[in-house]
């Protein structure tokens, strides 16, 4: 039972982390449409810390799970159902990218008058008709999707979404050396944050402060988000694929 429990703290808290990482996207777009730019980039990286509360629960369970023997196949099908809820999680809020940045505007809005944990709060639970003069931005198509900037993406997000599971699936390898292994997870992580930061990021930025159309900065955006999307979709297809390799070699 307490073994289920933990299964469902790591893939929940797992989601989570993920959800609100997306969501400061939102805060960034927001940012562009209202002329806000240096608000949403600063709300933008809140969401992106607060996302890391997560971790306080996630962590511990998983590390509890492999302590505790999980054994390769469990451990395989518990990653492959969190990033498939972590991947239907990302379609919706690509697809409702609108609704999201309009609650940030909303959000800055009432921050002018409020702090900014009584502005969130206020946005969240008092959600008057104040959206009426709120803009919108142009909802997702893949023409808006830009090949190279998607490929860069994957690339960094196949580092940063799976360098967790990575580093305890060796431990859950290689039981006898667990502690060491587990550390890996700077080594799996350093490569996609190296890539988001100096490239992802810097982009993104420059697009939002440079081009004058509506349009433009835009595909940064929906490029970035998709590249992440393929990223849970192309560790699904490698997971699977080993797990029944393990099971057809036993």
């Amino acid at each position: 039972m307490i073994l289920f429990l933990l299964t469902i703290i790591v893939i929940s808290s797992y989601v989570i982390l993920h959800a609100l990482e997306f969501t400061s996207f939102s805060a960034r777009v927001a940012g562009r449409i209202s002329h806000r730019v240096a608000l949403g980039t600063t709300i933008s990286q809140t969401v992106h810390t607060a996302s890391e509360v997560a971790l306080i629960f996630f962590l511990p369970s998983l590390a509890y799970l492999v302590e505790s023997g999980i054994t390769i196949y469990d451990y395989i099908a518990l990653v492959i159902v969190a990033y498939s809820f972590a991947l239907i999680v990302s379609a919706i809020m690509l697809i409702k990218l609108n609704s999201l940045q309009q609650f940030f505007q909303m959000l800055f809005i009432k921050y002018n008058e409020n702090t900014l944990p009584v502005a969130i709060l206020k946005t969240l639970f008092n959600r008057k008709k104040i959206d009426l003069n709120l803009k919108n931005c142009d909802g997702f198509t893949f023409d808006k999707v830009i090949f190279k900037k998607t490929s860069v993406s994957f690339l960094a997000y196949i580092f940063l979404i799976t360098g967790f599971f990575n580093a305890f699936m060796l431990a859950v390898l290689f039981p006898e050396s667990r502690l060491t292994l587990s550390q890996f997870t700077a080594l799996f992580h350093g490569f996609g944050a190296l890539t988001f930061a100096f490239y992802i990021d810097p982009m993104l930025s420059r697009s939002i402060d440079t081009y004058s159309d509506d349009v433009s900065w835009l595909k940064n955006v929906y490029s970035i988000l998709i590249g992440r999307m393929l990223s849970y979709i192309a560790m699904i297809i490698f997971l699977l694929i080993l797990l029944a390799a393990l099971n057809f070699y036993g």
